[in-house]
C-alpha cells in the first residue's frame, strides 16, 4: 500500500489525467470515436512510463544507499530496463499519435526509426553502453548515442508538423492547429526541461496532449453524427416527398381521363388535343419523381393550364380561369400550384349551386416575399373542416407541408360557404434564395 502511495503521490497530476481518460474512453464506448483504440493504447503506453518512473523514484527516495557500491547488483539491471524502456515509449506514443491523426499509408516505414531506437536500446542493455550507462552507485550517465531517443521522438514530431501544415492546406483548420498546438506544447515542455527550469513534467505534457486530441476527436464525431443525422433526415424528407408526389398522381390521372372519356363521343379533334395534353400532364408528373423538387414559376403556370384545359373539357362554359401574373422570377416546389386549382374545380366550382364560377390566378411581389393567390366563387366550406380534411383534400396538406419544407413557405387558406375560396401562397425571398432544392 505504501508503494501505490508513493506512486499517486509523486505522480498525482499524471495518475488523475490517466483515469480522467479512462473515464471518457469508457462513456464515450458505445459511440467509440475513430481513433478510441489509439487513445487507449496511449494511455496503457503512458501508464506503463508513469509506473515505471514512480517506482524508480520510490526506490531512490526510499532504499537507495549511496556509500553501497551496486556493481553487479540486480537492482542496476532493473533500471537499465526501465530506462530503456522509458526511452522507447515515450517516442512510441508519438509514432502511435502519428497514425492517429495522419493517413499514414507506409505504417511500418515510419516505425523504422523506432525499431532502430529499441535494437539499438536492447544492444545497451545486454552488452556495449552506447546511449547511457550507470555507474556503481547509480548514478545515470550519457553516452555516444544518448540524444537518439531524442531524434526518434523529434522526427515524428516534425511528421505530425508536416501533416498538420496539409490538414491547414486542405482547409482543415481545426484538426491542423490542434495538433500544431500538441506539438508546440510538447516541444516547450522538452525546452523547459533542458534549460532545468521544469523536471519531469512530460507525462503530464503527454496525457494533456492526448485529452486535448480526444476532446477534438469526440467532437468530429459529434459533428459527423450531426451531418449524418441530417443527411438521413434529407433522405426521409426527399421519401415523403416523391410518396407525396405518387400520391398526388391518381388525382391528376383520374381526373384528366374522366374529361377525355367525356369528350370521346362528341369531338375526335377536340380528343386528340385533349390526349396531347394529357400525355404533356403525365409527362410532367412522372417528371417529378426525379427531377430537382423546385422549378420555375412559369413552368408551373404552364402545367396548371394544361390541368384547366382538360378540366374546361368537361365543364365547357361552366368554368371561367383568370390569369393575373405580375411576378414570373422565382421558384417553388414543383406541383404546388395545380392541386390548389383542382382543389378550387373539384370541391369549389363543381360543388357550388350552380355548377359553375370562376377560378382567379395571380402573382406578385413584394417587399420580402412572393405571393400566389387562387381564389375561386365556389361552394366555400367552414375553415375548420381542415382538420378533418379526407383522401380526397390530400393535396392541401402535401402542398402545405412542402412549402414548408422545401422554402420556409405557407399556405393561408380563407373560405365562406357559398362564398368562395382563397388560398394564398407566400414565399419568403431570403429562405428563398438560400434553401430551395435543398
Amino acid at each position: 500500500m505504501s508503494t501505490i502511495h508513493e506512486i499517486i503521490n509523486n505522480n498525482f497530476i499524471s495518475v488523475a489525467m490517466i483515469i480522467g481518460i479512462a473515464i471518457m474512453i469508457l462513456e464515450n464506448r458505445k459511440e467509440n470515436p475513430h481513433g478510441t483504440d489509439h487513445i487507449a493504447v496511449i494511455m496503457v503506453l503512458l501508464s506503463v512510463i508513469v509506473v515505471n518512473t514512480a517506482m524508480k523514484d520510490w526506490y531512490m527516495e526510499s532504499v537507495y544507499d549511496p556509500r553501497h557500491s551496486y556493481e553487479g547488483d540486480s537492482i542496476k539491471t532493473l533500471l537499465y530496463l526501465r530506462s530503456a524502456i522509458e526511452h522507447i515509449l515515450f517516442p512510441m506514443i508519438a509514432y502511435v499519435l502519428l497514425l492517429l491523426v495522419a493517413p499514414v499509408k507506409k505504417k511500418y516505414i515510419i516505425f523504422i526509426p523506432e525499431a532502430v531506437l529499441i535494437v539499438e536500446e536492447i544492444i545497451n542493455l545486454c552488452g556495449t553502453k552506447i546511449i547511457f550507462h550507470y555507474d556503481n552507485h547509480l548514478e545515470y550517465h550519457d553516452d555516444l548515442l544518448f540524444l537518439l531517443p531524442y531524434f526518434v521522438g523529434m522526427l515524428y514530431l516534425l511528421l505530425l508538423i508536416r501533416y498538420s501544415i496539409e490538414f491547414i492546406k486542405k482547409k482543415q483548420m481545426s484538426k491542423g492547429f490542434t495538433v500544431i498546438f500538441i506539438v508546440f506544447l510538447t516541444l516547450f515542455e522538452c525546452y523547459l526541461e533542458a534549460a532545468y527550469i521544469v523536471v519531469d513534467l512530460m507525462d503530464e505534457i503527454v496525457a494533456l496532449d492526448i485529452i486535448i486530441y480526444y476532446f477534438y476527436l469526440v467532437a468530429i464525431y459529434q459533428s459527423e453524427m450531426k451531418i449524418q443525422l441530417r443527411t438521413k433526415e434529407l433522405e426521409l424528407e426527399r421519401s415523403k416527398r416523391q410518396l407525396t408526389i405518387s400520391q398526388i398522381q391518381p388525382h391528376f390521372m383520374y381526373n384528366s381521363l374522366t374529361s377525355i372519356i367525356y369528350l370521346c363521343d362528341k369531338d375526335t379533334k377536340k380528343t386528340k388535343n385533349a390526349l396531347i395534353d394529357f400525355s404533356k400532364f403525365l409527362r410532367k408528373n412522372l417528371e417529378a419523381m426525379s427531377r430537382q423538387s423546385v422549378v420555375d414559376i412559369k413552368e408551373e403556370i404552364d402545367h396548371t393550364k394544361v390541368y384547366l384545359s382538360l378540366e374546361m373539357l368537361r365543364f365547357e362554359d361552366e368554368l371561367d380561369v383568370v390569369f393575373d401574373i405580375k411576378d414570373d422570377e422565382f421558384e417553388l416546389p414543383q406541383l404546388t400550384i395545380q392541386p390548389i386549382v383542382e382543389n378550387a374545380v373539384k370541391h369549389g366550382i363543381n360543388r357550388s349551386e350552380s355548377g359553375c364560377g370562376t377560378v382567379w390566378i395571380s402573382t406578385e411581389e413584394t417587399e420580402d416575399s412572393h405571393k400566389i393567390v387562387i381564389k375561386d366563387n365556389g361552394a366555400g366550406f367552414e375553415l375548420d373542416s381542415l382538420k378533418d380534411l379526407d383522401d380526397s383534400h390530400i393535396g392541401i396538406a402535401n402542398v402545405r407541408k412542402r412549402l414548408a419544407d422545401e422554402c420556409g413557405g405557407e399556405l393561408i387558406i380563407k373560405s365562406v360557404p357559398n362564398e368562395g375560396t382563397e388560398c394564398t401562397i407566400i414565399i419568403p425571398k431570403e429562405l428563398g434564395n438560400e434553401d430551395l432544392g435543398n
